[in-house]
């Protein structure tokens, strides 16, 4: 982490410590330990290092002299140093920046430029009236001069915009230095969901709204979960008498969670994107746990993991008893007629004369390990007895880390490599599982599972790192044990929680340079396989390099690069 002093100047109640204290609060939440960061207050200072100083001119030279001192050392060990200080005179503000640019360190000067009208009307510690009565001497605004900075790297007026609104000012032009890696505080802003009796909910809720519409969680969750539910699933992975192991949860901030208090017990609209979608019944809301869910979750706390950064800021959970729709839910976006229910599956199922069906489900493009796998299954089945097994492709449909290609990619680069004869139309049915991703590793696993067997599957190809990512403080590492989410399978399994779904462990697939095409790995061939990683490919696919003949079937090879090249243009 590189160190940076944000220098935030102007008259007294101006905003400066309010908006310092916000803006340690949000990385701090955001980004932890990752971005060390301290605070120097003008008042708290003049208690303590400063306390021997007055307000004469001399005196307040010499208090921004030793703060500024200290706040390069502080930038100097790679922190952010956050300075409040009402630094009136602009020669002592050049000597700060000064004495940071003779360092290397970079110095941002943010003027908090609120009005003296705006600041003497506040007046929260009442120095204003003060000052005008003559009881405080050399008072910045009213008996002695503030001279506005020049051309400072920020200028800030916090009059009609919210602590938040002026925090991300800072955030965004720190990031756009390159003094923050990413823009994960974007998540955090706390403005309410609820506005004109209607509660905007996100993409996350959307999906689950369509699982508890079209079945694809048991038949006790009718509503996002109440806290006994989410305990219960938390803690003994069920819903009644079903599997559930991931909550069905739509978390809330505190603006949120204090606007829904009015209308507690009441039944509230539901809008995604502007469109209501939905009503929830006897609306109600509890604290939302987030170190104790994600700690259940995920193993972790760290806020660097994909789904617990998307809990940042949020305080309170809402529920209530049930969902009420008006129609089908859809995304609207060409792929609706992808996401089938599961009795629109069995339909297709008794379509196709199917007497058995197995299904794989993925978040990335199929290469053609995974379509010898498909079809070596089929055939595998065949010799087991059955007439027509049929394949139920099954990508994950809902929310997921924004590295991930998007789930329209996916869908065209399936649906090339069937119409291409590698895996074939007849025998396999093409849908979309609209669940959102929480990258839980074998809790993960456990749902992905259950939920499938709720279309009547019959068998279930379970990956080797399934739902997995990496360790989110140390990206050298997995976080789940890769070959767990299989070993949870075969548990559940023989605790006969899997009620008439069979696990098949899935084979790995290397590609061989001398055969130029995908086989089953071998120790004896080690020397002839060449490792092309999901990164790899597309690093292949944005600088248009061809992958190595017979890693994937050229049509869906075409779609991965179309896309890719979208993104250039």
């Amino acid at each position: 982490m590189k160190g940076v002093t944000i220098w935030l100047t102007g008259l007294s109640g101006a905003g400066k410590s309010t908006i310092s204290e916000n803006l340690k609060k949000i990385v701090d939440e955001v980004y932890g330990n990752e971005v060390p960061n301290f605070i120097f207050d003008g008042d708290v200072i003049r208690k303590g290092l400063n306390k021997d100083l007055g307000f004469s001119k001399e005196d307040r030279a010499e208090n921004i002299r030793r703060i500024a001192e200290v706040s390069k050392l502080f930038n100097l060990s790679g922190q952010i140093s956050i300075v409040c200080f009402i630094s009136p005179y602009s020669s002592e503000r050049d000597f700060a920046k000064e004495i940071h640019g003779q360092s290397g360190l970079p110095f941002v000067e943010v003027h908090v430029a609120t009005s003296l009208e705006v600041c003497e009307n506040r007046d929260v510690k009442g120095l204003y009236k003060k000052a005008r009565a003559g009881e405080i001497k050399n008072f910045t605004g009213i008996s002695d001069p503030y001279e506005e900075p020049k051309n400072p790297e920020l200028k800030i007026d916090t009059n009609g915009k919210t602590v938040d609104e002026c925090s991300i000012i800072i955030l965004d032009y720190l990031f756009s230095k390159g003094y923050l890696k990413d823009q994960r505080y974007k998540g955090y802003m706390t403005k309410t969901s609820f506005s004109n009796d209607v509660l905007e909910i996100e993409e996350e809720e959307f999906n689950w709204l369509q699982c508890i519409q079209q079945g694809w969680v048991p038949n006790g969750v009718k509503c996002f979960m109440n806290e006994e539910q989410l305990l219960e699933c938390l803690y003994f992975k069920t819903s009644g008498s079903d599997l559930q192991s991931l909550p069905v949860i739509f978390p809330i901030n505190t603006k949120t969670n204090t606007d829904l208090q009015a209308i507690v017990g009441k039944n509230v609209k539901l809008s995604y994107k502007g469109k209501v979608v939905a009503e929830i019944e006897n609306l109600s809301t509890y604290d939302f746990s987030k170190e104790e869910v994600s700690a259940k979750l995920f193993g972790t706390v760290s806020n660097n993991h994909p789904k617990i950064n998307k809990y940042l800021g949020k305080t309170h959970c809402v529920t209530g008893t049930n969902f009420t729709f008006t129609e089908k839910l859809e995304f609207n976006d060409g792929l609706d007629n992808y996401r089938l229910s599961p009795n629109e599956i069995k339909d297709l199922i008794k379509e196709k004369n199917a007497d058995c069906v197995y299904a794989f489900q993925l978040r990335n493009p199929l290469h053609n390990g995974h379509c010898m796998l498909l079809n070596d299954t089929r055939k595998q089945l065949i010799e087991k007895g059955y007439k027509n097994p049929i394949l139920l492709l099954h990508p994950c449909g809902g929310w997921t880390k924004d590295d991930d290609v998007p789930l329209k990619a996916w869908v065209e680069q399936h649906h090339a490599i069937m119409n291409n004869g590698t895996l074939d139309p007849k025998t396999t049915i093409l849908a979309v599982w609209p669940a959102p991703m929480f990258y839980a590793g074998p809790l993960e696993v456990l749902f992905h599972f259950s939920s499938r067997v709720l279309s009547n599957v019959n068998y279930m190809i379970v990956g080797r790192d399934p739902a997995g990512v990496k360790h989110p403080d140390n990206g050298s590492k997995d976080l789940f044990n890769p070959t767990h989410g299989a070993k949870i399978l075969d548990i559940a399994s023989k605790k006969g929680l899997l009620k008439d779904t069979t696990v098949i462990p899935f084979k790995v697939c290397v590609y061989n340079r001398e055969i130029k095409g995908m086989e089953y790995f071998n120790p004896a061939n080690k020397d002839k396989y060449e490792s092309i990683s999901g990164s790899k490919m597309r690093e292949f696919a944005k600088t248009g390099q061809n992958l190595p003949e017979g890693f994937m079937d050229p049509k869906g090879w075409e779609v991965l690069v179309a896309y890719y090249n979208s993104l250039k243009n």
